[in-house]
C-alpha cells in the first residue's frame, strides 16, 4: 500500500549542496524532506570519497586561504575542518582547497539534519513528478522498498544527473562527450612520509611502467588525494579510460574497469615501489567519482565566457573562485584559469526552471555550459548553490518575493 506524506520543501538528494538546501529551508520555518538514494548523506563528497573541498577561498597566490563566502557555506567549512584536523593547502597557480575526513563529512551533515528536524528519505529512488498547470504537485518515490508520494509546495533538484528534469520530460542540456569518471582508493603501510615526494615517486614508477609497457598508457592519470597521507596511509585517485555515456550499464561498466585498475596499479605499486612494499589496499570509495551529469535549463544558463571573464551579476547568490577544470579521457587534468585575485558570479536565474515554477536547482546540474559547469560543481560552489536554491523554494512556499529573497541571499552569503 502507497504511503502519502505532505511536506513543504522536498530536495532529491542528500549531497553537499542537497544538505545546504534543506538546512536553508528549514531555518525559513518549513517542513523538509531529503530524498536520498544512499543510506547515508554527503553525495559524492562521501560515496565517491573526492577528499577535499573546493572553491571556498579566493583565486589568490597569498599563502592564507581567504574565504570568498559567508553565511553556510563558510559555517559548514569551519565546522569540517575542525572536526578533520586539517588546513586549507594550495598549488602554486593560486588555488586553495580543503582536505577533509570522509566520516567527519557524514557526522556534520547527520548533525545539521538533526538539529534542523529534516526528515530524510534513505535508500529511496524517484518513481515520477506530478505537473499541472507549470507547477510540482507530488513526487512519487520508492524508499525501503515502500512506494511513498509527497505532496509539496516546492522542489530542489541537487541529484546531479537532473533527476527531476528527466522524469518530467523538460528541456536537458546535455555533453557531447562528458567528463572522465575517477576510483579513489585508500592503500594502508605506506613508508613515504612526504606527500609531495611520494607523489614524484609515484609518478616517476608509473611513466617508468609506462615506458617498458608493463602498464597501459592510461596509468599515468594517477593521483595522489591531496592531503590525504596520514597515519601511512594515502588515498590516490584514477582516471577511468570508459567514456561516461549514461547509457545502461555504463556505471556498472565503469565501477567493473576502475576496480581492475585498482588491483592492477596497487599490485604492480607493491611488487615495484619500495614507498609501497609494505602497503595493502584498505578499501575503495563506494561510488565511482562522476564529474559532470546532464543539467536542467534555467532562466539563464552559465557560459564558459561568464566564468573566464569573472562576470558579476546583480542577481548574484553565489561567488565561483574555482578554474575550469577538465578531465578527459585520454590526458590529464587541463585547467583554464581566470585572472588572478578575482571570480566570476552564478546568478538566480541559473537556478529556477524556466517552465516549472516551484522547481529549482543546485550543485552539479545548475544551468550552465559544459565549461562554465566545470568550475561550478565543485563542493565550495554545490555548497553556496544550495543554500541559495533552499532561499528561493522557501519563498516561493511562502509566497514571499524572489527578488528580496534574493537580496537577503547577497546579504548572507556573499
Amino acid at each position: 500500500m502507497e504511503a502519502v506524506q505532505h511536506t513543504d520543501v522536498v530536495v532529491l538528494g542528500g549531497g553537499s549542496a542537497g544538505v545546504a538546501a534543506a538546512v536553508a529551508a528549514a531555518r525559513k520555518g518549513l517542513k523538509v524532506v531529503i530524498v536520498e538514494r544512499n543510506a547515508y548523506l554527503g553525495g559524492k563528497a562521501t560515496a565517491a570519497e573526492v577528499g577535499t573541498v573546493c572553491g571556498l577561498y579566493h583565486f589568490s597566490k597569498k599563502e592564507d586561504a581567504a574565504f570568498i563566502v559567508n553565511g553556510f557555506a563558510k559555517e559548514f567549512a569551519e565546522k569540517l575542518q575542525a572536526a578533520s584536523e586539517t588546513i586549507p593547502l594550495h598549488s602554486p597557480e593560486g588555488v586553495h582547497y580543503l582536505p577533509y575526513n570522509i566520516d567527519a563529512f557524514k557526522r556534520i551533515c547527520a548533525e545539521l539534519i538533526r538539529i534542523h528536524k529534516i526528515k530524510v528519505q534513505y535508500n529511496a529512488v524517484l518513481k515520477n513528478v506530478t505537473v499541472e498547470q507549470h507547477t510540482v504537485r507530488s513526487v512519487s518515490i520508492i524508499a525501503n522498498g515502500i512506494p511513498v508520494t509527497i505532496g509539496l509546495k516546492a522542489l530542489i533538484d541537487c541529484s546531479g544527473d537532473s533527476i527531476i528534469s528527466q522524469a518530467a520530460h523538460l528541456p536537458l542540456i546535455k555533453s557531447e562527450q562528458y567528463q572522465a569518471a575517477a576510483q579513489v582508493f585508500t592503500m594502508q603501510g605506506i613508508i613515504e612520509q612526504s606527500e609531495f615526494k611520494l607523489g614524484m615517486i609515484l609518478m616517476k614508477a608509473l611513466r617508468s611502467a609506462i615506458d617498458k609497457e608493463l602498464l597501459g598508457d592510461f596509468y599515468d592519470r594517477v593521483y595522489v588525494v591531496q592531503g590525504s597521507l596520514k597515519n601511512n596511509c594515502v588515498s590516490l585517485k584514477v582516471g577511468i579510460p570508459i567514456a561516461v555515456t549514461y547509457a545502461p550499464g555504463n556505471l556498472e561498466e565503469l565501477k567493473t574497469v576502475a576496480h581492475s585498475l585498482v588491483t592492477n596499479l596497487s599490485q604492480y605499486l607493491i611488487t615495484h615501489v619500495d614507498a609501497f612494499k609494505d602497503a595493502h589496499i584498505q578499501h575503495i570509495a563506494p561510488e565511482v567519482g562522476i564529474r559532470v551529469g546532464q543539467r536542467s535549463t534555467g532562466k539563464y544558463i552559465l557560459l564558459e565566457d561568464d566564468v573566464l571573464s569573472c562576470k558579476k551579476f546583480e542577481n548574484a547568490i553565489a561567488n565561483g573562485s574555482w578554474p575550469i577544470e577538465i578531465w578527459e579521457q585520454n590526458r590529464r587534468v587541463n585547467m583554464r584559469y581566470f585572472n588572478l585575485d578575482d571570480y566570476y558570479q552564478i546568478p538566480a536565474d541559473c537556478l529556477q526552471s524556466n517552465s516549472i515554477n516551484n522547481l529549482f536547482f543546485a550543485g552539479r546540474n545548475i544551468s550552465a555550459t559544459d565549461g562554465a559547469i566545470a568550475s561550478a560543481r565543485v563542493m565550495g560552489i554545490c555548497l553556496q548553490t544550495g543554500y541559495a536554491a533552499g532561499c528561493l523554494a522557501a519563498a516561493t512556499a511562502l509566497n514571499h518575493s524572489i527578488n528580496e529573497t534574493i537580496r537577503q541571499i547577497q546579504n548572507e552569503q556573499l
